[in-house]
Protein backbone atom coordinates (compact mmCIF):
# COMPACT_ATOMS: atom_id res chain seq x y z
CA UNK A 1 0.00 0.00 0.00
CA UNK A 2 2.86 2.36 0.83
CA UNK A 3 4.45 1.66 -2.57
CA UNK A 4 1.14 2.35 -4.32
CA UNK A 5 0.77 5.61 -2.44
CA UNK A 6 4.26 6.78 -3.47
CA UNK A 7 3.70 5.70 -7.05
CA UNK A 8 0.39 7.56 -7.26
CA UNK A 9 1.98 10.64 -5.76
CA UNK A 10 4.83 10.65 -8.31
CA UNK A 11 2.55 9.96 -11.27
CA UNK A 12 0.13 12.70 -10.32
CA UNK A 13 2.91 15.21 -9.78
CA UNK A 14 4.36 14.58 -13.26
CA UNK A 15 1.25 13.97 -15.35
CA UNK A 16 -1.05 16.67 -14.05
CA UNK A 17 1.49 19.45 -13.91
CA UNK A 18 2.33 18.73 -17.55
CA UNK A 19 -1.34 18.63 -18.59
CA UNK A 20 -2.72 21.46 -16.49
CA UNK A 21 -1.64 24.96 -17.58
CA UNK A 22 -2.36 27.75 -15.14
CA UNK A 23 -3.10 31.22 -16.44
CA UNK A 24 -0.74 34.16 -16.32
CA UNK A 25 -1.57 34.82 -12.68
CA UNK A 26 0.14 31.58 -11.64
CA UNK A 27 3.24 33.59 -10.83
CA UNK A 28 1.68 34.51 -7.48
CA UNK A 29 3.54 33.14 -4.50
CA UNK A 30 2.15 29.70 -3.52
CA UNK A 31 0.79 28.91 -0.09
CA UNK A 32 3.67 28.19 2.28
CA UNK A 33 2.10 24.83 3.17
CA UNK A 34 1.43 23.75 -0.43
CA UNK A 35 3.59 20.57 -0.25
CA UNK A 36 1.86 19.45 2.95
CA UNK A 37 -1.56 20.18 1.44
CA UNK A 38 -0.80 18.06 -1.62
CA UNK A 39 0.49 15.27 0.57
CA UNK A 40 -2.64 15.32 2.73
CA UNK A 41 -4.83 15.10 -0.38
CA UNK A 42 -3.29 11.82 -1.47
CA UNK A 43 -3.04 10.57 2.08
CA UNK A 44 -6.86 10.48 1.96
CA UNK A 45 -6.52 7.44 -0.32
CA UNK A 46 -4.90 5.37 2.41
CA UNK A 47 -5.81 6.93 5.75
CA UNK A 48 -9.11 6.32 7.52
CA UNK A 49 -9.61 10.08 8.13
CA UNK A 50 -10.29 10.63 4.41
CA UNK A 51 -10.27 14.31 3.41
CA UNK A 52 -10.81 15.69 6.91
CA UNK A 53 -7.08 16.34 7.43
CA UNK A 54 -6.75 18.20 4.12
CA UNK A 55 -9.78 20.36 4.90
CA UNK A 56 -8.38 21.28 8.28
CA UNK A 57 -5.04 22.22 6.72
CA UNK A 58 -6.46 24.23 3.81
CA UNK A 59 -8.68 26.28 6.12
CA UNK A 60 -5.67 27.13 8.26
CA UNK A 61 -3.40 27.86 5.28
CA UNK A 62 -5.81 30.34 3.63
CA UNK A 63 -6.99 31.98 6.89
CA UNK A 64 -10.52 30.57 6.74
CA UNK A 65 -12.90 29.46 9.47
CA UNK A 66 -14.20 26.26 7.85
CA UNK A 67 -13.87 24.02 4.80
CA UNK A 68 -16.07 21.32 3.30
CA UNK A 69 -15.91 18.74 0.54
CA UNK A 70 -19.55 18.15 -0.37
CA UNK A 71 -21.53 15.79 -2.58
CA UNK A 72 -24.91 17.38 -3.39
CA UNK A 73 -27.90 15.64 -4.92
CA UNK A 74 -29.51 17.94 -7.48
CA UNK A 75 -33.18 16.97 -7.29
CA UNK A 76 -34.37 17.48 -4.67
CA UNK A 77 -31.45 19.66 -3.64
CA UNK A 78 -29.88 18.01 -0.59
CA UNK A 79 -26.48 17.00 0.74
CA UNK A 80 -25.66 13.35 0.10
CA UNK A 81 -22.30 13.37 1.88
CA UNK A 82 -19.90 15.84 3.46
CA UNK A 83 -16.38 15.90 4.84
CA UNK A 84 -15.75 19.06 6.85
CA UNK A 85 -13.53 20.95 9.24
CA UNK A 86 -14.37 23.93 11.44
CA UNK A 87 -18.13 23.43 11.53
CA UNK A 88 -19.72 22.82 14.91
CA UNK A 89 -22.55 20.43 15.66
CA UNK A 90 -24.66 23.52 16.40
CA UNK A 91 -23.96 24.90 12.92
CA UNK A 92 -24.90 21.62 11.26
CA UNK A 93 -28.14 21.52 13.23
CA UNK A 94 -28.87 25.16 12.28
CA UNK A 95 -28.15 24.46 8.63
CA UNK A 96 -30.36 21.36 8.47
CA UNK A 97 -33.24 22.59 10.65
CA UNK A 98 -33.50 25.83 8.67
CA UNK A 99 -33.15 23.98 5.34
CA UNK A 100 -30.41 26.43 4.42
CA UNK A 101 -29.35 24.52 1.32
CA UNK A 102 -32.36 25.99 -0.48
CA UNK A 103 -30.77 29.44 -0.02
CA UNK A 104 -27.14 28.30 -0.09
CA UNK A 105 -25.51 30.53 -2.69
CA UNK A 106 -22.67 28.14 -3.52
CA UNK A 107 -24.75 24.95 -3.70
CA UNK A 108 -27.38 26.51 -5.95
CA UNK A 109 -24.71 27.73 -8.39
CA UNK A 110 -22.36 24.75 -8.19
CA UNK A 111 -24.98 22.30 -9.50
CA UNK A 112 -25.10 24.28 -12.78
CA UNK A 113 -21.33 24.69 -13.23
CA UNK A 114 -18.78 22.53 -14.97
CA UNK A 115 -15.52 21.72 -13.16
CA UNK A 116 -13.15 24.67 -13.29
CA UNK A 117 -11.18 26.91 -10.94
CA UNK A 118 -11.90 28.50 -7.57
CA UNK A 119 -14.45 31.30 -7.47
CA UNK A 120 -15.54 33.68 -4.76
CA UNK A 121 -19.11 33.65 -3.50
CA UNK A 122 -19.16 37.47 -3.50
CA UNK A 123 -19.25 37.40 -7.29
CA UNK A 124 -22.67 35.74 -7.06
CA UNK A 125 -24.33 38.04 -4.56
CA UNK A 126 -26.13 40.16 -7.15
CA UNK A 127 -28.16 37.08 -8.05
CA UNK A 128 -29.57 36.64 -4.54
CA UNK A 129 -29.87 40.10 -3.00
CA UNK A 130 -33.61 40.05 -3.62
CA UNK A 131 -34.16 36.76 -1.79
CA UNK A 132 -35.81 37.04 1.66
CA UNK A 133 -33.17 34.87 3.34
CA UNK A 134 -30.21 36.73 1.91
CA UNK A 135 -27.97 37.87 4.74
CA UNK A 136 -28.76 35.03 7.15
CA UNK A 137 -25.25 33.65 6.73
CA UNK A 138 -23.74 36.90 7.93
CA UNK A 139 -26.39 37.64 10.55
CA UNK A 140 -26.67 34.13 12.02
CA UNK A 141 -23.19 32.70 11.44
CA UNK A 142 -20.93 35.72 10.82
CA UNK A 143 -19.80 34.36 7.42
CA UNK A 144 -19.03 36.79 4.62
CA UNK A 145 -17.38 34.88 1.76
CA UNK A 146 -16.57 31.43 0.39
CA UNK A 147 -13.98 30.22 -2.11
CA UNK A 148 -15.53 27.31 -3.98
CA UNK A 149 -14.50 24.84 -6.63
CA UNK A 150 -16.64 22.40 -8.64
CA UNK A 151 -14.75 19.10 -8.83
CA UNK A 152 -17.26 16.88 -10.60
CA UNK A 153 -20.75 17.34 -12.03
CA UNK A 154 -22.97 14.48 -13.21
CA UNK A 155 -26.66 14.34 -14.12
CA UNK A 156 -27.64 13.60 -10.52
CA UNK A 157 -24.85 14.86 -8.24
CA UNK A 158 -22.30 17.66 -7.89
CA UNK A 159 -19.08 17.44 -5.90
CA UNK A 160 -17.44 20.67 -4.77
CA UNK A 161 -15.13 22.23 -2.20
CA UNK A 162 -16.08 25.36 -0.24
CA UNK A 163 -13.80 27.30 2.11
CA UNK A 164 -15.60 29.88 4.28
CA UNK A 165 -14.46 33.11 5.87
CA UNK A 166 -15.96 35.20 8.62
CA UNK A 167 -16.53 38.95 8.51
CA UNK A 168 -13.34 39.46 10.53
CA UNK A 169 -11.28 37.35 8.12
CA UNK A 170 -12.56 39.35 5.15
CA UNK A 171 -13.33 38.55 1.53
CA UNK A 172 -11.02 36.59 -0.73
CA UNK A 173 -8.63 38.51 -2.95
CA UNK A 174 -7.70 37.40 -6.46
CA UNK A 175 -4.15 36.58 -5.38
CA UNK A 176 -5.55 34.15 -2.80
CA UNK A 177 -7.83 32.48 -5.33
CA UNK A 178 -4.81 32.02 -7.60
CA UNK A 179 -2.93 30.39 -4.74
CA UNK A 180 -5.82 27.99 -4.30
CA UNK A 181 -5.98 27.34 -8.04
CA UNK A 182 -2.47 25.89 -7.90
CA UNK A 183 -4.06 23.02 -5.92
CA UNK A 184 -6.93 22.38 -8.36
CA UNK A 185 -5.31 19.55 -10.36
CA UNK A 186 -4.32 17.75 -7.18
CA UNK A 187 -7.78 18.15 -5.60
CA UNK A 188 -9.55 16.84 -8.70
CA UNK A 189 -7.19 13.90 -9.10
CA UNK A 190 -7.33 12.92 -5.42
CA UNK A 191 -11.14 13.04 -5.32
CA UNK A 192 -11.39 11.10 -8.60
CA UNK A 193 -9.04 8.40 -7.30
CA UNK A 194 -10.90 8.27 -3.98
CA UNK A 195 -14.19 7.70 -5.83
CA UNK A 196 -12.67 4.92 -7.92
CA UNK A 197 -10.68 3.27 -5.16
CA UNK A 198 -12.86 0.66 -3.48
CA UNK A 199 -11.32 0.94 -0.05
CA UNK A 200 -14.15 -0.92 1.59
CA UNK A 201 -14.35 -3.98 -0.68
CA UNK A 202 -12.33 -6.09 1.73
CA UNK A 203 -14.53 -4.82 4.56
CA UNK A 204 -17.63 -5.94 2.67
CA UNK A 205 -16.21 -9.40 2.07
CA UNK A 206 -15.15 -9.82 5.70
CA UNK A 207 -18.48 -8.61 7.10
CA UNK A 208 -20.84 -10.26 4.60
CA UNK A 209 -21.10 -13.60 6.36
CA UNK A 210 -21.36 -11.90 9.76
CA UNK A 211 -24.15 -9.57 8.64
CA UNK A 212 -26.04 -12.48 7.06
CA UNK A 213 -25.98 -14.19 10.44
CA UNK A 214 -27.35 -11.20 12.36
CA UNK A 215 -30.86 -11.77 13.76
CA UNK A 216 -32.18 -8.43 12.45
CA UNK A 217 -32.34 -6.80 9.02
CA UNK A 218 -28.99 -5.03 8.64
CA UNK A 219 -27.25 -2.79 6.12
CA UNK A 220 -23.61 -1.69 5.86
CA UNK A 221 -22.81 1.77 4.49
CA UNK A 222 -19.33 2.88 3.51
CA UNK A 223 -17.57 6.09 4.51
CA UNK A 224 -19.56 7.99 1.85
CA UNK A 225 -22.92 6.69 3.18
CA UNK A 226 -23.26 4.49 0.10
CA UNK A 227 -24.75 1.00 0.32
CA UNK A 228 -21.98 -1.57 0.69
CA UNK A 229 -23.93 -4.66 1.72
CA UNK A 230 -27.38 -5.67 2.98
CA UNK A 231 -28.53 -9.03 4.26
CA UNK A 232 -31.59 -10.85 2.89
CA UNK A 233 -33.69 -9.80 5.88
CA UNK A 234 -33.05 -6.13 5.10
CA UNK A 235 -33.79 -6.59 1.40
CA UNK A 236 -37.15 -8.19 2.19
CA UNK A 237 -38.05 -5.49 4.70
CA UNK A 238 -37.12 -2.61 2.39
CA UNK A 239 -39.06 -4.19 -0.47
CA UNK A 240 -42.34 -3.71 1.40
CA UNK A 241 -41.68 -0.33 3.08
CA UNK A 242 -42.45 2.78 1.04
CA UNK A 243 -40.96 5.05 3.70
CA UNK A 244 -37.43 3.85 2.97
CA UNK A 245 -35.90 2.58 -0.26
CA UNK A 246 -32.47 2.19 -1.88
CA UNK A 247 -31.88 4.48 -4.86
CA UNK A 248 -28.60 5.31 -6.60
CA UNK A 249 -26.88 3.08 -4.05
CA UNK A 250 -28.07 5.24 -1.13
CA UNK A 251 -30.84 5.11 1.44
CA UNK A 252 -33.71 7.32 0.30
CA UNK A 253 -36.47 8.41 2.69
CA UNK A 254 -39.98 9.35 1.64
CA UNK A 255 -40.27 12.11 4.25
CA UNK A 256 -37.88 15.04 4.12
CA UNK A 257 -37.45 15.24 7.88
CA UNK A 258 -36.34 11.61 7.97
CA UNK A 259 -33.77 12.28 5.22
CA UNK A 260 -32.46 15.26 7.17
CA UNK A 261 -32.27 13.25 10.41
CA UNK A 262 -30.38 10.49 8.62
CA UNK A 263 -27.91 12.93 7.08
CA UNK A 264 -27.20 14.57 10.44
CA UNK A 265 -26.76 11.26 12.26
CA UNK A 266 -24.77 9.49 9.53
CA UNK A 267 -22.39 12.43 9.08
CA UNK A 268 -21.49 12.46 12.76
CA UNK A 269 -21.20 8.67 12.98
CA UNK A 270 -18.92 8.47 9.94
CA UNK A 271 -16.72 11.19 11.43
CA UNK A 272 -16.60 9.15 14.63
CA UNK A 273 -15.67 6.02 12.69
CA UNK A 274 -12.80 7.99 11.12
CA UNK A 275 -11.57 9.19 14.50
CA UNK A 276 -12.79 12.78 14.03
CA UNK A 277 -15.53 12.82 16.68
CA UNK A 278 -16.61 10.85 19.74
CA UNK A 279 -20.01 9.33 19.05
CA UNK A 280 -21.24 5.80 19.64
CA UNK A 281 -24.70 5.17 18.21
CA UNK A 282 -27.81 6.99 17.10
CA UNK A 283 -31.38 6.16 16.17
CA UNK A 284 -33.97 7.28 13.63
CA UNK A 285 -37.64 6.41 14.09
CA UNK A 286 -39.77 6.65 10.96
CA UNK A 287 -43.36 7.56 11.77
CA UNK A 288 -46.48 8.16 9.71
CA UNK A 289 -49.26 10.10 11.45
CA UNK A 290 -47.42 9.53 14.75
CA UNK A 291 -47.47 5.75 14.26
CA UNK A 292 -43.96 4.18 14.38
CA UNK A 293 -43.28 2.22 11.21
CA UNK A 294 -39.57 1.55 11.24
CA UNK A 295 -36.75 2.06 13.72
CA UNK A 296 -33.15 2.34 12.57
CA UNK A 297 -30.07 2.13 14.77
CA UNK A 298 -26.78 3.45 13.38
CA UNK A 299 -23.42 2.32 14.73
CA UNK A 300 -19.91 3.34 13.56
CA UNK A 301 -17.63 0.77 11.92
CA UNK A 302 -13.96 1.26 12.71
CA UNK A 303 -12.10 2.67 9.71
CA UNK A 304 -15.08 4.41 8.13
CA UNK A 305 -18.63 3.15 7.75
CA UNK A 306 -21.97 2.53 9.42
CA UNK A 307 -23.88 -0.56 10.50
CA UNK A 308 -27.62 0.14 10.14
CA UNK A 309 -30.02 -2.22 11.91
CA UNK A 310 -33.72 -2.09 11.00
CA UNK A 311 -36.68 -2.94 13.24
CA UNK A 312 -40.16 -3.28 11.74
CA UNK A 313 -42.44 -1.78 14.36
CA UNK A 314 -45.48 -3.44 12.79
CA UNK A 315 -44.01 -6.93 13.05
CA UNK A 316 -41.90 -6.73 16.21
CA UNK A 317 -42.86 -6.08 19.80
CA UNK A 318 -40.66 -3.41 21.35
CA UNK A 319 -39.12 -4.14 24.79
CA UNK A 320 -41.69 -3.81 27.57
CA UNK A 321 -41.08 -1.49 30.58
CA UNK A 322 -40.67 -4.44 32.94
CA UNK A 323 -37.94 -5.96 30.79
CA UNK A 324 -36.14 -2.62 30.48
CA UNK A 325 -36.38 -2.06 34.24
CA UNK A 326 -34.92 -5.48 35.04
CA UNK A 327 -32.05 -5.22 32.59
CA UNK A 328 -30.91 -1.65 33.40
CA UNK A 329 -32.06 -1.55 37.05
CA UNK A 330 -34.50 1.30 36.47
CA UNK A 331 -37.58 2.40 38.37
CA UNK A 332 -41.03 1.73 36.87
CA UNK A 333 -41.35 5.41 35.85
CA UNK A 334 -37.90 5.44 34.27
CA UNK A 335 -38.45 2.22 32.33
CA UNK A 336 -41.83 3.47 31.08
CA UNK A 337 -40.13 6.63 29.85
CA UNK A 338 -37.62 4.49 27.94
CA UNK A 339 -40.42 2.37 26.44
CA UNK A 340 -42.19 5.51 25.27
CA UNK A 341 -39.02 6.82 23.62
CA UNK A 342 -38.56 3.53 21.77
CA UNK A 343 -42.08 3.93 20.38
CA UNK A 344 -41.07 7.26 18.90
CA UNK A 345 -42.77 9.59 21.38
CA UNK A 346 -41.16 12.98 21.88
CA UNK A 347 -40.39 14.35 25.33
CA UNK A 348 -43.20 16.85 24.84
CA UNK A 349 -45.69 14.06 24.04
CA UNK A 350 -44.54 12.03 27.03
CA UNK A 351 -44.86 15.05 29.32
CA UNK A 352 -48.40 15.74 28.11
CA UNK A 353 -49.45 12.11 28.58
CA UNK A 354 -48.19 12.20 32.17
CA UNK A 355 -49.48 15.70 32.94
CA UNK A 356 -45.95 16.85 33.77
CA UNK A 357 -43.67 19.52 32.43
CA UNK A 358 -41.23 18.74 29.66
CA UNK A 359 -38.43 19.95 31.94
CA UNK A 360 -39.39 17.32 34.52
CA UNK A 361 -39.30 14.54 31.91
CA UNK A 362 -35.98 15.81 30.58
CA UNK A 363 -34.53 15.77 34.10
CA UNK A 364 -35.74 12.21 34.59
CA UNK A 365 -34.14 11.20 31.29
CA UNK A 366 -30.77 12.59 32.38
CA UNK A 367 -30.95 10.46 35.52
CA UNK A 368 -31.35 7.36 33.34
CA UNK A 369 -28.24 8.05 31.24
CA UNK A 370 -25.59 6.99 33.79
CA UNK A 371 -27.57 3.87 34.71
CA UNK A 372 -27.55 2.76 31.08
CA UNK A 373 -23.98 3.95 30.48
CA UNK A 374 -24.94 6.54 27.83
CA UNK A 375 -25.09 10.32 27.52
CA UNK A 376 -27.60 10.95 24.71
CA UNK A 377 -31.22 10.06 24.01
CA UNK A 378 -30.48 8.37 20.68
CA UNK A 379 -27.67 6.37 22.25
CA UNK A 380 -30.05 5.24 25.02
CA UNK A 381 -32.62 3.92 22.55
CA UNK A 382 -29.92 2.12 20.56
CA UNK A 383 -28.50 0.53 23.70
CA UNK A 384 -31.90 -0.78 24.77
CA UNK A 385 -32.74 -2.15 21.34
CA UNK A 386 -29.36 -3.84 20.86
CA UNK A 387 -29.52 -5.34 24.33
CA UNK A 388 -33.11 -6.55 24.37
CA UNK A 389 -34.23 -7.10 20.77
CA UNK A 390 -33.58 -10.60 19.45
Amino acid sequence: MKYIFLLLNNLVMKNFMSQFILDAESTYKPLSSEPQLIQSLYAALTKKEGFHIFLNQIASAINACAAELVVVKKAPLQISHIWYSGLSAEFMEWYISNNMIENDLVSNNAIHCQPGLFQTALSLIEQVKHLPDYGRWQQDQNMIDSAWLVIDNTKTHTTFVAIQRTVEQGAYQQAELTQLNRLVPYIKQAVFLYQKLDKTNSLALSLANLVDALPNPSVILNERSELLYSNKKAERLLAKHDQLTIKNNRLEFKERQHQQSFFTASTQIIRASMGQDVLDNDVIILKNKNIPLLTMTLSPIEGGGILVTLYDCNKRSMPAPALIAAYFNLSPAESTLCANLILGMSLKEIAESRFKSEATIRSQLKQIFPKAGVNRQGQLICTILMALMR
